[in-house]
């Protein structure tokens, strides 16, 4: 299960990257020497064909011509370089969803605000 004890931030730092599909990124850095975590809240889309082809259906638009609709917002914890950089996304220490842009910016502050202070508990949920 890979538990990775709580702990209270060195320092945090935002990263000003605010465009779709990225909602927020902020590194938090902990009193271990060389462990940053990057918390990032990004935009999902909906990838299926089927999808686009009802929307395609309902508006009258062309089938390639109508872009992916956004299917919710996640926020992820995962481990990161100082400069943010992280190899993967595929396991996640956490995660939360949203279904709209201002509960994810909320989202977003709480949980670089519990994981700051200590009070997320950290724990990888994908194998």
């Amino acid at each position: 299960m890979n538990v990775e004890a709580s702990m209270r931030a060195r320092w945090t730092e935002d990263i000003n990257w605010n465009r779709p599909p990225i909602v927020g990124q902020t590194i938090v850095a902990s009193f271990w020497p060389g462990r940053y975590y990057l918390v990032a809240t990004i935009e999902l889309d909906s990838p299926s064909p089927m999808s686009r082809l009802t929307r395609s259906l309902s508006t009258g638009v062309a089938y390639n011509d109508v872009a992916p609709e956004a299917n919710g917002f996640v926020t992820d914890v995962v481990r990161c370089d100082k400069m943010g950089f992280t190899r993967s996304f595929e396991n996640p220490l956490y995660e939360r969803d949203y279904s709209d842009l201002d509960q994810a910016k909320l989202g977003h502050r709480e949980i670089v605000g519990l994981l700051s202070s200590g009070q997320l508990r950290l724990r990888r949920i994908r194998n």
